[in-house]
């Protein structure tokens, strides 16, 4: 039974709210696991287009009625820089990956940090996106693992568990 999870939000000098999880993968896997759409899907769904023209569509497998959105990308610099639009209100999505990129150096110990941050307008909108985030970023997590996504409850778990501590983050 996975136990609780804990929230990993956290403000950063703009005021911005920053999710980050580490894998045990280079950089390069790591921005494969956020940006290839076969890698995607188990985690937060597919997408399909072209992200050379400037707009994918993502479907979100793991919300109610499997809704379709449609994602700017306004940024890309592989394999560690992206920025979309997307969400209610276009949301502006940031995506860091830090790591080590020396797979070949034999140390065996690759690790990645993926960071993703978000300006959250007020307490209560982040009571909600807050705990979607750390949900779908250890949805990645356990699909990179090899287990069950699908394992994690968003409800009671995620929400409303984690919510009171990002309407204070925000609001606080």
């Amino acid at each position: 039974m996975p136990t609780a999870p804990t929230p990993s939000g956290r403000l950063s000098e703009s005021g911005a709210v920053v999710f980050s999880r580490r894998l045990p993968r280079s950089r390069a896997e790591a921005w494969a696991a956020v940006t290839d759409p076969t890698r995607t899907a188990r985690w937060i769904g597919p997408w399909s287009g072209d992200p050379a023209s400037g707009t994918v569509q993502l479907t979100m497998t793991a919300e109610e009625g499997d809704p379709v959105d449609g994602v700017e990308v306004v940024t890309c610099d592989a394999p560690g820089f992206l920025v979309v639009r997307t969400g209610p209100g276009g949301w502006l999505l940031t995506v860091r990956i830090e790591g080590d990129d020396d797979e070949g150096s034999g140390k065996g110990s690759n690790e990645a940090v993926i960071s993703l941050e978000q300006d959250i307008a007020d307490a209560e909108s982040a009571a909600s996106i807050g705990p979607g985030w750390d949900y779908y970023l250890d949805r990645l997590v356990e699909a990179e693992a090899g287990r069950d996504p699908d394992a994690l409850r968003f409800e009671p778990d995620y929400y409303p568990g984690l919510a009171e501590y990002y309407r204070n983050l925000v609001g606080g």
